[in-house]
């Protein structure tokens, strides 16, 4: 899970800079990038699990992530966004 998350934050700092992104824009990006990998996983792992306790086909699960993920990937990029770039 940490090698994934490495990997793409990695890589979308690299990609900032080719870009010619500021410090503060890789900031942001690759912040944004590890918090929602790190919370795909484990949404990823518990979700099936959860579903399964509650007598709910686990199949659901990967549609699920992949919604909450789309607009928790926004919301978490967005807060980000505004907390370290501020109003400029």
């Amino acid at each position: 899970a940490m090698a994934i998350t490495a990997t793409l934050v990695t890589v979308g700092g690299v990609r900032v800079a080719l870009f010619h992104g500021t410090g503060m824009d890789a900031a942001v990006i690759t912040l944004s990038l590890a918090i929602i990998v790190s919370t795909s996983i484990i949404l990823g792992a518990v979700l099936p699990v959860a579903l399964q306790r509650l007598n709910v086909d686990a199949a659901h699960a990967g549609t699920s992530i992949q919604v909450l993920m789309d607009i928790l990937g926004v919301a978490v990029t967005c807060a980000i966004s505004s907390y370290v770039l501020g109003s400029t």
